[in-house]
């Protein structure tokens, strides 16, 4: 029963160590051009060569994610499949709709909502450690049959509590990007949102954390009331 056990908080830590990884890669990538571009702005643009590698380090740094819904609510498929996309072994081009797109588009973003998003990316990142701390303290004392504690307890409701705050910030920054960008593009049959943008899996782990903190701290309390009454 420990094996499985085991098995299943390795796959759970799997998914936390990717959350955070994959966070500080693109905080690290957006880091890198950014330092780039300013390297590359400062510098004279003397020929077409390096105007041309200017260009594409802004558009690289301009690079949006967006998530895309049809306009229309008919359930017909003609308003539905409001594209079409080449098919290369027809030679024909059938109906098609996007929902997600990148998109290299130049944003207008004051320096309080630059900020703001960078403390939400901080923020996320410290979360996410923090939380693939907590539980491997979890699985440690699990390993020891230190199970059924109140320390166990206090670490599931901060390991919730920072996946909860993780998610927060990450979609929150995700909203306020959005904003910034509905200012800039308008696309013609599709309206800008947040699905499919925002990962909702540090919110149910979360969510499943207190869960079982709660159900911990019940049977704990019947076990020293129990305990009380003999």
């Amino acid at each position: 029963m420990k094996r499985r056990l085991n098995i299943l908080c390795v796959v759970v830590m799997l998914v936390l160590c990717y959350s955070v990884v994959e966070s500080a890669y693109y905080m690290g990538m957006g880091i890198s051009l950014g330092a780039k571009t300013g390297i590359e702005a400062a510098q004279e643009t003397k020929n077409d060569d390096k105007l041309k590698q200017h260009n594409a380090y802004n558009e690289l740094t301009n690079m949006k994610y967006i998530a895309l819904m049809p306009r229309s609510l008919n359930c017909k498929v003609k308003d539905l499949l409001c594209d079409s996309i080449y098919n290369t072994k027809t030679g024909t081009y059938v109906p098609a709709a996007y929902s997600t797109l990148a998109v290299s588009v130049q944003t207008e973003e004051s320096v309080g909502s630059k900020i703001l998003s960078g403390l939400l990316g901080f923020v996320h990142l410290v979360s996410i450690v923090g939380a693939v701390v907590f539980f491997i303290k979890i699985i440690v004392a699990i390993n020891r049959s230190n199970i059924f504690n109140w320390r166990n307890v206090r670490r599931l409701r901060l390991l919730g509590i920072l996946l909860i705050v993780g998610f927060g910030c990450s979609w929150l920054a995700e909203y306020l990007s959005l904003c910034n960008l509905r200012e800039a593009l308008s696309l013609q049959n599709y309206d800008l949102t947040l699905t499919d943008i925002v990962d909702v899996t540090n919110l149910v782990l979360g969510l499943t954390a207190l869960i079982i903190a709660e159900v911990f701290a019940i049977g704990l309390k019947m076990k020293e009331e129990q305990e009380l009454t003999i």
